[in-house]
């Protein structure tokens, strides 16, 4: 007959057994969720790429960048005439544009309300923003002449959800999406330095980053990245 002390002796055991067991089972289910999520991210990116390109009819390949090119951007310190003259040349058309800086200190994002670019629902841009791209474009190209790189960013603020009843303004910011595009190629930035998107939860304002660099990044695309892991 088995004394209290050997069966307390077992149930403890058994109990260990079973907390080992579930931090097991955790351990497996917190490493099911990181590849679920990055398999998920790839797949949004794809499909981020494809409404690009399906839109705007244009190759969006260039755009298919996955590594981090943190060693080759430039930092604004060693910019710093550069970046005064993009932020008053901004603030001397647009007086409500709001600086949002870059924990990395490497890009220049500027924050501007949807209506300093566009008038009420046109589509069109306002009066005077395309001359305000012609400078802008002016400005960057003194990057080159320096013989580094530049890319120029514009996202359109939108709501985290679209139901049915935005549609319209879905469309909406997607024609006025592509409006922007051909005004800054027309301005004389060149597409392969171009990106356009939205900008999901920030609702009311558009986004102008531009990125500098010491040197051209490499092109890197899906494929080659697999290649290269």
């Amino acid at each position: 007959m088995l004394g209290p002390l050997f069966r307390r002796r077992q149930d403890d055991g058994d109990r260990n057994y079973v907390a080992l067991l579930s931090l097991k089972l955790l351990l497996l289910a917190f490493f099911i969720m990181l590849n679920a999520i990055s398999s998920y991210e790839e797949e949004k990116a794809r499909a981020v790429l494809e409404s690009v390109n399906n839109t705007f009819r244009g190759d969006a390949s260039h755009m298919e960048r996955h590594a981090s090119f943190d060693q080759a951007l430039d930092n604004l310190d060693d910019q710093t005439d550069l970046v005064t003259e993009i932020e008053r040349l901004f603030e001397t058309t647009i007086p409500a544009v709001e600086r949002e800086q870059g924990s990395t200190q490497n890009f220049l994002r500027l924050k501007l309300p949807v209506e300093a670019l566009f008038y009420r629902d046109e589509v069109e841009l306002a009066s005077g923003r395309e001359l305000l791209l012609k400078r802008l474009a002016a400005s960057l190209q003194k990057v080159d002449v320096e013989g580094g790189y530049y890319e120029f960013e514009f996202l359109y603020g939108t709501s985290a959800r679209q139901d049915e009843g935005q549609k319209s303004l879905l469309d909406l910011m997607l024609r006025r999406l592509e409006v922007v595009a051909i005004g800054v190629l027309d301005a004389g930035i060149p597409k392969d330095r171009l990106v356009v998107g939205l900008q999901p939860d920030r609702p009311g304002y558009v986004f102008v980053v531009i990125r500098l660099y010491d040197q051209a990044p490499p092109n890197i695309t899906f494929s080659s990245y697999r290649e290269e892991r």
